[in-house]
């Protein structure tokens, strides 16, 4: 799969979110083997969830790094999946992978961003009712 693909794929996922008002989306190749998308999905209460992925194309498409952070309208943090090394994080059974909440840090199975749209949307949901 080419990155354009990929990035074909997820503008795909954005657009089936519900909620969404508006987004970005940009991708880099990086030859011969890997690529980065970033972009962020604004919600319809002034939500964003802001996203970045470090991928390894060729043989097969693995995600290496990842981010996904979902802030206020005023970028206050909702929550944060990330396998960055964080240090705080290297106790938890999932280490890398680990989710920040609005004062803790969790063990995280390291969601899709198909998944973390899919969260966010939900709790727009629920705060808009």
């Amino acid at each position: 799969m080419s990155i354009a693909d990929y990035a074909s794929q997820i503008r795909s996922t954005i657009l089936e979110t519900p909620h969404i008002v508006s987004h970005s989306l940009g991708y880099e190749d990086r030859p011969p083997v890997a690529g980065i998308i970033k972009g962020s999905a604004t919600f319809a209460d002034g939500t964003v969830l802001h996203f970045k992925e470090y991928l390894q194309l060729h043989p097969t498409s693995i995600r290496l790094k990842y981010a996904y952070q979902y802030v206020t309208a005023s970028s206050s943090l909702i929550f944060r999946y990330d396998n960055a090394r964080d240090p705080a994080a290297r106790d938890l059974p999932t280490y890398p992978h680990h989710r920040h909440g609005h004062t803790d840090l969790e063990a995280s199975a390291g969601p899709t961003l198909s998944e973390a749209l899919r969260e966010a949307a939900a709790l727009v949901k629920r705060l808009r009712r």
